[in-house]
C-alpha cells in the first residue's frame, strides 16, 4: 500500500514537473534564443573569424622564416673539363706529354669533373622593416573588423530579442482572442436554449433559431482557425529559442492593462550616436580611409634584410657551411601612375561612405521620432479601445434585457455581442501593438 502511494507522488510529482517545464516567460524566450538561435551563433563566430584574420595580419610584423631541402644525382657530371678541352694545340700537346710522363704514374685523372650528384639544406628568414606601412594599416583594418563582426554581433542580439517578443505576444494574443469566442460561444449556447425552448413553445419562428445556429458555426470555424494559429505560431517560437514543440507548451505572461507605463523620451540625436548602426557606419568610413593608406602603401619603397644559412655538397664533393645577409630596396615604378588611380577611387569611395553615414544618421533619427509617436499613439489607443469594450458590453446586456423583454429581434443582439467580441479583439491588438512599439522604442534608444 505504501509502496502504491509513492509511486502516485512520484506521478503527480513527475506530471507537475512537465507542466512546469512546458510553461515559457518571456524572459526564459529571450535567454533561450540567445543561447540556442542558429543566427547568433553564426554572429558569434564572424567574431571569432574577424579575430582569426587579426592574428594572421599580425604575423606580418614578424620574420618570414622557411627551411629548404634539396639534391640531384647526374647521369653524367654537369661540369667536365680535360686535357683534350684545351683550345691551344701546342699547350695541349705539351699537356698530353706531361701527363703520359707523369699522371698516371701518379693517378691523376686527365680531366676534372663536377656537379655529378649533390645535396643541400638551408633556411632563410626575411624581416620587413619598412613596407609603405602596409603592415601596420592592415593590422588597424583588421581590428576594424573586429569591432565591426562585435556590433554585428551585438545588432543580431537585439533583433533576435524583438523578434523573439514579437513571436511570443503574438501566440498570447491568439490565446486572448481563444478566450473571447469560448466566451462568445458560452453566450450561444445559452442563447440557443433559450431560443429552442422558445420555438418549441411556439414564442418563436424557425428562423430566429437558424440565425443563433450560423452563428454557432461562424465561431466555430473561426475558432478552429485561432486554434491552428496558436499551434503554427508556437511551433514558429519554439524553432527560433531552439527547444522542441509541445502541445502543451503554455506562456506565463498575460496581458492587462498594467502593461502601460510612462514613456521617458530620448534626445534623438544622443539615442542616434549610440546605436550600434551609427557605431557601424563610423567603422565603414574609417575602413575605407584605411584602405586609402594601403593603397598609397602600395607605391611607396619596400625594405627587407635577411639572412640565410645552408649545408651541403651541390658543386663539390666534399660538405660545406655557408652564410649569408643580404637587404632588398624595391621601388615601384611603373605602379606609381597606377597607384595615383587607386588612391583617387579609394578618396571616392570614403565620400560615399560619409554620404551614406550622413543619410542614415538622418533616417534614423527620423525613424526614433517615429517610433516615439507610435509609442504615444498606441498607449492613447488602448484608452480608446478599454472605452469601446465598455461601450460595447453595456450595449450587449442592454440588447439582452430588451431581447428578453421581447423588445429587440435576436439579428440585433446577435450584432450586439459580434460588436462586443471585436472590440474585445481590438483592444486585445491594441495592446500587443503597445508592447512591441514601446520595445521597438526602447531598443532603438538603448533604454
Amino acid at each position: 500500500m505504501k509502496i502504491k502511494h509513492i509511486l502516485c507522488a512520484f506521478l503527480i510529482f513527475g506530471c507537475l514537473l512537465q507542466n512546469f517545464a512546458q510553461t515559457l516567460s518571456l524572459d526564459s524566450c529571450q535567454q533561450l534564443v540567445l543561447q540556442n538561435n542558429a543566427m547568433m551563433k553564426n554572429a558569434q563566430l564572424d567574431v571569432l573569424v574577424a579575430q582569426q584574420v587579426k592574428n594572421q595580419v599580425l604575423t606580418k610584423f614578424f620574420p618570414n622564416i622557411s627551411a629548404m631541402a634539396g639534391g640531384y644525382h647526374a647521369l653524367n657530371p654537369l661540369i667536365e673539363y680535360g686535357i683534350k678541352d684545351v683550345n691551344n694545340a701546342e699547350a695541349r700537346q705539351m699537356l698530353y706529354n706531361a701527363y703520359a710522363e707523369y699522371g698516371a704514374a701518379i693517378g691523376l685523372p686527365n680531366s676534372i669533373s663536377m656537379c655529378e650528384n649533390g645535396l643541400v639544406v638551408g633556411a632563410t628568414a626575411i624581416q620587413p622593416v619598412f613596407m609603405g606601412g602596409q603592415i601596420v594599416n592592415g593590422n588597424r583594418l583588421a581590428k576594424v573588423g573586429v569591432q565591426a563582426a562585435e556590433l554585428q554581433s551585438q545588432l543580431t542580439r537585439e533583433e533576435l530579442l524583438q523578434q523573439t517578443e514579437e513571436s511570443y505576444w503574438l501566440v498570447v494574443s491568439l490565446y486572448e482572442k481563444k478566450k473571447t469566442l469560448e466566451q462568445a460561444l458560452i453566450f450561444l449556447d445559452t442563447l440557443y436554449r433559450d431560443v429552442t425552448t422558445a420555438h418549441n413553445a411556439g414564442l418563436v419562428t424557425q428562423n430566429e433559431e437558424l440565425k443563433v445556429v450560423l452563428k454557432q458555426n461562424e465561431l466555430k470555424s473561426n475558432l478552429l482557425q485561432v486554434n491552428n494559429g496558436i499551434v503554427l505560431s508556437s511551433m514558429a517560437l519554439c524553432q527560433m529559442v531552439g527547444i522542441d514543440y509541445d502541445e502543451n507548451l503554455r506562456l506565463s505572461d498575460t496581458l492587462n492593462d498594467n502593461i502601460i507605463k510612462d514613456i521617458q523620451s530620448c534626445d534623438a540625436v544622443t539615442a542616434v550616436s549610440n546605436r550600434k548602426e551609427a557605431q557601424l557606419l563610423d567603422i565603414q568610413v574609417k575602413a575605407e580611409e584605411l584602405k586609402k593608406k594601403m593603397t598609397i602603401g602600395e607605391s611607396l619603397p619596400q625594405v627587407l634584410v635577411g639572412v640565410g644559412a645552408s649545408y651541403g655538397n651541390l658543386v663539390f664533393d666534399r660538405y660545406k657551411f655557408n652564410g649569408i645577409a643580404f637587404a632588398t630596396l624595391q621601388i615601384p615604378l611603373t605602379n606609381w601612375w597606377e597607384s595615383s588611380y587607386k588612391i583617387k577611387q579609394q578618396n571616392l569611395m570614403i565620400q560615399k561612405a560619409e554620404n551614406q553615414k550622413n543619410d542614415l544618421t538622418q533616417k534614423m533619427m527620423l525613424e526614433t521620432r517615429q517610433a516615439w509617436n507610435n509609442a504615444v499613439e498606441a498607449a492613447e489607443q488602448i484608452q480608446l479601445m478599454r472605452n469601446t469594450v465598455t461601450d460595447a458590453k453595456v450595449n450587449l446586456n442592454t440588447s439582452t434585457v430588451n431581447y428578453k423583454a421581447g423588445l429587440t429581434p435576436i439579428s440585433d443582439l446577435l450584432e450586439a455581442q459580434t460588436l462586443y467580441r471585436q472590440s474585445q479583439d481590438q483592444y486585445t491588438d491594441a495592446l500587443i501593438s503597445y508592447k512591441l512599439k514601446l520595445a521597438h522604442y526602447h531598443t532603438l534608444t538603448a533604454q
